[in-house]
């Protein structure tokens, strides 16, 4: 998927108003939505609390188009005009999702269909490391550095107890949701995680890795579950993030029959988005509500 700082700049243009913030703001948390559960992936898989295969089918059917929707149902309750902010956040969403299958995953794709149907859309036509991505992530890292140090008037009105009461069914279909569509998922094997998941069925299959961890010292590459499997055939030179196709010899070795190595920031670029991200938030918002609050109090 392209970084955060892509999608910014690619999608938050058109939503640039001179005298009002607001369209800006919702249109940036709407580039945001889809990416939630891939940082809950992250963020959790390390911790081991969960099944990491079980978080990961959780979490494909979140990041779907539909349960997307919802989300952006339950932030629009908190919204004044929630028709045209629910506007903004869906077309954020799908523009999110339609950039990601843009480019090119290997065994990757979103879900725009669910639950519908499982299959994945990917149309393949750039690498991350593609000129434009990088232009997309220069565009959105102005963007927001611009907006950053620009005064702005309260942009977004906290929602009030009785709104974030009507937010509540949406959030909470938001919740649930994903949990009726991990068996369909499955069943599916996408991102083949069925296959990974039953380790003793492995030989013979084929399966694609999506930016896996590589270590070129032990020719080794490491699942986003943490389980490091061998490498033979087709390998870089160097360690990093790479993608494999290929199939399982046995349960534990795993020929790769086509790599492309990554050689893009994105992790980085990703992080300094959702920096500058929440920081325009908190500037937009929370800050001006904090000074409101406190000239209110008077002098002491």
């Amino acid at each position: 998927m392209p970084n955060t700082l892509c999608h910014c700049g690619v999608q938050l243009p058109f939503f640039v108003r001179r005298d009002d913030r607001a369209p800006l703001l919702w249109a940036m948390i709407g580039c945001i939505i889809p990416d939630l559960p891939w940082m809950a992936v992250k963020a959790l898989v390390p911790l081991a609390l969960v099944n990491p295969y079980a978080l990961r089918l959780y979490c494909t059917a979140q990041a779907s188009l539909f349960c997307c929707l919802l989300l952006a149902a339950a932030l629009s309750w908190c919204a004044s005009r929630r028709a045209l902010v629910f506007a903004i956040l869906a077309l954020n969403c799908l523009l999110h999702l339609l950039l990601d299958a843009v480019e090119i995953k290997w065994g990757n794709g979103v879900h725009l269909l669910l639950p519908f149907s499982t299959e994945m859309t990917r149309f393949a036509f750039l690498w991350p490391e593609h000129p434009l991505v990088l232009l997309g992530s220069g565009l959105g890292l102005a963007l927001l550095l611009a907006h950053l140090f620009t005064p702005c008037r309260v942009a977004v009105a906290l929602p009030s107890r009785r709104r974030a009461l009507q937010a509540a069914l949406p959030l909470l279909l938001y919740l649930t949701v994903p949990l009726a569509l991990m068996g369909p998922l499955e069943k599916a094997d996408a991102y083949s995680l069925h296959t990974l998941r039953l380790a003793d069925e492995r030989g013979g299959k084929e399966v694609c890795f999506d930016r896996a961890h590589y270590f070129a010292t032990s020719h080794q590459l490491r699942t986003f579950a943490g389980e490091d499997i061998a490498v033979v055939g087709r390998l870089p030179d160097q360690s990093g993030r790479v993608s494999f196709c290929g199939r399982f010899v046995t349960p534990k070795l795993f020929r790769a029959e086509e790599m492309y190595p990554h050689r893009d920031p994105r992790d980085l670029a990703t992080l300094a988005g959702l920096f500058l991200a929440c920081a325009l938030l908190a500037q937009s918002v929370i800050l001006p509500h904090f000074r409101s609050a406190k000239n209110s109090q008077g002098p002491p």
